[in-house]
């Protein structure tokens, strides 16, 4: 019984998700929700309060997920005194191939794209996602990667700037919108590769 009010719910919260990352929050309705998840109306409210409820527990489970990833990279980074070119590439990809890519991740940030211009919450948390942690993170990351001689000690700021404003351009040109097909998975990653090997030509520290 536990169990099949958890999948319930689980479900409602997924299709939920599907929904706002289509249509956006303000479009769709419980009546939308119910018909898709093929409950009654009623049934919803055995789990949620509201919509906005349904809102603000995928918000929260995504904001759970965002600070996770940089406290498990940070625990590793102090574990590490080297790196090398091919494993700086690799965790960059996997940013975006394991991170801006991942079906709920993506859908979650495209549900903010839709929302931001009139909901506060979707718009603050956008920006916290897409630039302002991002960026404090990538910061803290680069400073790190100075510190070890990996890249020159140049202004790290702009290192930052230089680097993400690629990611943010691929980002919204191939991923925020449509299927994520194989060959748009393609294009990016050939368009990324040739970023970071352009980037490391220029902040690479020689030895």
């Amino acid at each position: 019984m536990i169990k099949d009010k958890n999948d319930t719910k689980n479900r409602i919260l997924q299709v939920s998700l599907d929904l706002f990352s289509l249509r956006g929050y303000s479009s769709v309705s419980i009546r939308d929700i119910c018909g898709k998840v093929g409950i009654k109306e009623s049934s919803v409210y055995h789990h949620f309060k509201s919509k906005q409820d349904i809102f603000d527990v995928l918000c929260n489970s995504f904001t759970e997920t965002l600070y996770a990833l940089p406290q498990a990279f940070s625990v590793e980074m102090q574990k590490v005194t080297s790196v090398k070119n091919e494993e700086f590439i690799f965790v960059c990809q996997s940013f975006v191939n394991d991170y801006l890519m991942n079906e709920k991740i993506n859908k979650f940030i495209r549900m903010l794209i839709i929302e931001q211009s009139t909901n506060v919450q979707a718009a603050e948390l956008y920006h916290r996602v897409l630039f302002d942690d991002a960026l404090a993170g990538q910061k803290v990351i680069y400073q790190w990667l100075v510190g070890i001689g990996f890249l020159k000690n140049s202004d790290v700021d702009m290192m930052v700037m230089e680097y993400y404003s690629h990611v943010i351009y691929l980002f919204h040109r191939y991923l925020a919108a449509g299927e994520i097909t194989a060959g748009i998975r393609a294009e990016v990653n050939r368009s990324l590769l040739r970023h970071i090997q352009n980037f490391l030509a220029k902040y690479k520290k020689v030895d």
